[in-house]
């Protein structure tokens, strides 16, 4: 609300597009009017909704992850590109109650090539063995001093770990620990390659632990 004066306008008692002036107590008073909307969100925005939710939260769990996974990409943060990619890895049932498939989570995203890993699980040992294959020069998309990356990620707990394993141009293992505290039956494991200097990126890829 403000008070003016007008000598123009003298006594004012009307409304211009959203600002309503009336004249009361010998002065002319502005006030601003004041529009809600009372539309029922349709169930498609539901959904919408509780996918977003449930992104944004994981999203700060996954920050090291998608700080390097996301970066480039679109003129937003890098938790914003995560959440956009990730909408189809959301299933929303009749409640609109979310839930995210990990298996089609993307923890990175780019042009470059996804390297070659694969994951065992030793549970005698509690230990992780990643199996890296050499990959060979590509137009660019797989360079040999490109840097490999495996996320590990507890879904209960919703910790994470980066692990930087070798070099693209390298054959050869990396045993990695089950962390204190964790489920290895919640674990959900990724891999993906950026380039030397982090601006390039490969999507990531779900592995299957055998």
């Amino acid at each position: 609300m403000a008070k003016f004066d007008s000598y123009l306008l003298g006594k004012v008692s009307k409304t211009l597009g959203n600002v309503t002036m009336c004249y009361m107590n010998k002065q002319n008073i502005a006030r601003a009017r004041i529009f809600s909307r009372k539309d029922k969100p349709t169930s498609e925005m539901l959904d919408q909704r509780a996918r977003m939710k449930v992104l944004i939260e994981l999203s700060r769990f996954l920050l090291p992850v998608v700080q390097k996974g996301f970066v480039g990409i679109g003129n937003g943060t890098t938790s914003n590109a995560f959440v956009a990619k990730n909408m189809k890895a959301v299933d929303v049932d009749e409640k609109h109650v979310a839930t995210i498939d990990y298996e089609r989570l993307k923890m990175a995203t780019g042009v470059q090539d996804v390297p070659e890993v694969s994951v065992t699980y030793s549970a005698e040992n509690k230990m992780y063995s990643f199996e890296q294959e050499m990959q060979t020069e590509e137009n660019g998309f797989a360079l040999v001093d490109d840097r490999v990356y495996a996320v590990v990620f507890e879904s209960v707990l919703m910790r994470v770990k980066l692990i930087s394993l070798r070099s693209r141009g390298e054959n050869g293992n990396t045993s990695v620990a089950l962390p204190k505290n964790w489920n290895h039956a919640n674990v959900k494991i990724y891999c993906f390659a950026t380039s030397k200097n982090g601006k390039s990126i490969s999507p990531s890829q779900y592995l299957t632990v055998e």
